[in-house]
């Protein structure tokens, strides 16, 4: 389904520039409004319930309308919508009976405050005007909105519940223990930091005021006060200038050579000892001290930091794992199969057709 959806994405970009050209008034005039048509027929025959393309084509709608609204208007994204996730949608709504019928022999109902609180929750406050967007009317949403409540529940009682008992400490440590080895897990260190530049007329004179400056910050001058402080007590020269940068971020690897030598034994609070550089902006020569405001240390980050992150990744591979086993098992204890689904439709089916 992700591929689907990148493939659709990448199409609304196409929709969205042809929208772009149909701003002129006199393409809008010329050209007709395209419609959908549905060759309705039955897609599939569950525990005796038929579903027909119909039902395809609404459960599509309401899944067009929460993932994308802002295309709710437009019969070509909705119909490109279609034309990339039926089959795959077919395929959910089959699984989904089946999960309906295993839930209904559960006894597990829904209250109708909380269909109503999902309802506000998909649709806003005014459900019915944003149903009509949609072409839906409150039941048929409504019918939707319980099956897939009631299907959450079943998949969190027969799987999540299954899954969280698998995901133990012990395979939490052996993941980080095998997160650890890949090379590409060490990260760099992050810097936040501040440029302190002093440049004078000449060389000798920059060399002065910079070590005059670090003096006057390792006496506890704040740093926010430096610039005031040099130029009121005047310990620059009329032509001279010192500049305080705003606070940067980068990793190790970014740094240059020169601000990587005179950070690397600073810690957060700590200033460095003023250096020569070459500024790229003049070309001409500075002098700088660099305060570290910040510093997270690189390295393999340790196992409390990214705990919880490995666990939802192993509870993830293991939800789909016991998601295939409880579909499969329903699918085998109530007899259906691909082939027989496969075998109900034309090989030239197509569900859906656009014409102007």
């Amino acid at each position: 389904m992700k591929k689907t959806i990148i493939i659709f994405i990448l199409s609304l970009i196409s929709i969205s520039s042809l929208k772009a050209l149909g701003n002129d008034s006199s393409f809008l005039q010329s050209r007709n409004e395209p419609k959908i048509f549905v060759n309705n027929r039955i897609l599939a025959v569950v525990n005796g319930k038929p579903l027909t393309t119909y039902d395809l084509m609404k459960k599509m709608d309401l899944s067009f309308y929460r993932e994308y609204p802002h295309y709710t208007s437009s019969v070509e994204a909705r119909y490109q919508f279609y034309q990339m996730a039926w089959k795959h949608t077919l395929e959910e709504m089959i699984d989904k009976e089946l999960i309906l019928a295993d839930a209904k022999e559960m006894k597990v109902e829904i209250s109708s405050g909380d269909i109503r609180q999902e309802m506000e929750s998909s649709f806003g406050p005014n459900i019915i005007g944003n149903l009509d967007k949609v072409g839906m009317s409150y039941d048929e949403a409504a019918k939707i909105i319980e099956s897939d409540m009631i299907i959450r529940r079943m998949i969190g009682g027969r799987v999540h519940s299954k899954a969280i008992r698998q995901v133990t400490p012990s395979k939490i440590r052996a993941s980080y223990d095998e997160f650890i080895q890949d090379p590409a897990n060490t990260r760099s260190t992050q810097w936040s930091y501040q440029v302190i530049t002093i440049k004078e007329p000449s060389i000798e004179q920059t060399e002065k005021t910079a070590k005059t400056t670090y003096q006057l910050l390792m006496n506890g001058l704040a740093l926010d006060d430096l610039v005031d402080h040099m130029k009121k007590e005047k310990l620059l020269d009329r032509k001279g200038n010192i500049t305080v940068s705003n606070l940067l971020s980068n990793q190790d690897q970014e740094l240059s050579k020169d601000y990587k030598a005179a950070m690397d034994d600073l810690n957060p609070g700590m200033y460095s000892t003023p250096f020569m550089h070459k500024s790229r902006a003049t070309r001409s020569t500075v002098y700088r001290i660099i305060f570290v405001k910040d510093k997270i240390p690189g390295g393999t980050p340790t196992y409390q930091e990214i705990e919880t992150m490995l666990k939802n990744r192993l509870l993830d591979v293991v939800i789909d794992q016991e998601t295939d086993l409880y579909l499969k098992k329903l699918r085998d204890y109530n007899h259906v199969r691909q082939s027989d689904i496969e075998a109900q439709l034309p090989a030239s089916y197509e569900p859906f057709v656009l014409k102007s």
